[in-house]
């Protein structure tokens, strides 16, 4: 057994999972939808608790210091705020929110795979074994949230079971089956306040900023390409200082302009971050909808509908 690969494998399975912590933070700052804002924060809970974990077994290993944060990481979670909040409608920005967790969820299960290749000591090996299991049960949740094998899960809390008969009739006037639908007591995890903040603008930034400087190289090469083209339909010879100049001058505006975008989105997302929301206090019924995509969407209209209906009723009701 070599100690220095075992290390390096589990420092990097430790970076994978305090990605995929903060990664489920984010999206649960963006997350309109009460009761995947709950799945979220508790799935970030989840990965925190696996990294310290991990880290005991470096340290076991002679390991001292936490290994530092993924860059590509960081980018993600910019890229997440930034699409989150480009993309119109909440049902389209649930899916986005999905789509990124199971792009993430991908790298975690490779990690684990690997990781669990190495020559591992026995207590590690039951450890990272163990944390796989729960990470592929998070990950088949995940899936079925976003539409697997012709079926899709629908979510939604309400803070009255009223509010959730009166949906469970709209679905059924709708056409959908009674047994599709599922409502039962919410019984809120235990979820702690998070250290971080789910959004930093430092991420949406840096995100931006790489965006932008992609757009950019591309649209620096179609421009130089268009100055030579034009130079030889003219018979004139470019300079290539001019080429060169063209590319650099887009890639460092492209830089600019999606930075700029990257700390609006930041400091308007992380304005709203509640992440410990009122819903954990005020959501009493969860209802769940297992239903063919081709009516997924249409379930999730009605039940988002009464929902934001409902909230309404209760907030006029309140006493002032």
């Amino acid at each position: 057994m070599n100690l220095s690969h075992v290390r390096n494998a589990l420092t990097y399975l430790y970076k994978i999972v305090e990605a995929g912590e903060k990664g489920y933070a984010v999206v649960a700052s963006n997350a309109r939808n009460r009761a995947l804002k709950i799945l979220f924060q508790s799935c970030s809970q989840q990965r925190l608790k696996f990294k310290e974990e991990i880290f005991e077994e470096i340290q076991q290993l002679g390991g001292q210091t936490h290994p530092k944060s993924s860059v590509l990481g960081m980018i993600h979670r910019g890229r997440i705020d930034i699409f989150a909040t480009l993309t119109i409608g909440d049902e389209n920005v649930e899916r986005v929110l999905l789509k990124e967790v199971l792009l993430g969820e991908r790298v975690a299960i490779r990690a684990y795979e690997s990781t669990l290749r190495q020559d591992l000591p026995p207590e590690a090996h039951v450890l990272v074994e163990r944390q796989f299991q729960e990470v592929r049960k998070v990950v088949d949740q995940m899936r079925l949230l976003f539409g697997q094998n012709g079926k899709r899960l629908v979510l939604r809390l309400y803070d009255a079971r009223a509010d959730a008969e009166q949906a469970f009739q709209s679905l059924k006037q709708a056409g959908i089956a009674e047994a599709a639908v599922k409502i039962e007591n919410f019984n809120p995890p235990a979820l702690e306040p998070y250290k971080d903040r789910g959004t930093t603008i430092f991420e949406t930034v840096l995100s931006g900023a790489v965006g932008g400087q992609i757009w950019g190289v591309v649209a620096g090469c179609l421009a130089a390409v268009g100055v030579v083209q034009m130079a030889a339909f003219n018979q004139e010879q470019v300079s290539p200082i001019v080429v060169v100049v063209t590319i650099l001058g887009l890639i460092a505006a492209g830089t600019f302009i999606g930075g700029m975008i990257g700390l609006f989105i930041g400091w308007g997302v992380a304005s709203q971050d509640n992440y410990l929301s009122e819903a954990v206090k005020h959501g009493e019924v969860l209802m769940q909808t297992l239903i063919d995509e081709s009516l997924a969407s249409k379930a999730w209209q009605i039940m988002n509908q009464v929902a934001i209906a409902a909230r309404a009723r209760h907030a006029s009701e309140a006493p002032a």
